[in-house]
């Protein structure tokens, strides 16, 4: 299978990475890593190490929950979910706040 792998030479190619990938396999120690991944909406695959917090843990077993990763188990299979996007919760969330202050918003 093609791979490349990136070692810290020059620019990162990292988003350009997510970009044109098919599939997208990460290890579960960054959570921005799997947030990002999780963005392109494609199937992000991730691979756990040991350690980890309650809360960190937690935050695996909802995406794995919510169907927006897997944990890799060396078979890549094609699997669609829509890309992750906090818009609609942040709007929901800043027109709330806005009504309790007394903000009047359309």
């Amino acid at each position: 299978m093609p791979h490349v792998l990136w070692e810290g030479l020059g620019e990162n190619p990292y988003f350009g990475y997510l970009g044109l990938a098919e599939y997208i396999v990460v290890t579960c120690d960054s959570v921005s890593m799997v947030t990002e991944a999780c963005a392109t909406g494609k199937p992000v695959y991730v691979i756990d190490v040991a350690g980890g917090s309650r809360k960190f843990l937690e935050f695996h077993e909802s995406f794995r929950r919510e169907g927006y990763t897997r944990p890799f188990t060396g078979v890549l299979e094609h699997w669609q979910r829509p890309p992750l996007t906090d818009m609609e919760n942040a709007v929901v969330e800043i027109k709330h706040r806005l009504a309790k202050a007394g903000i009047a918003v359309s």
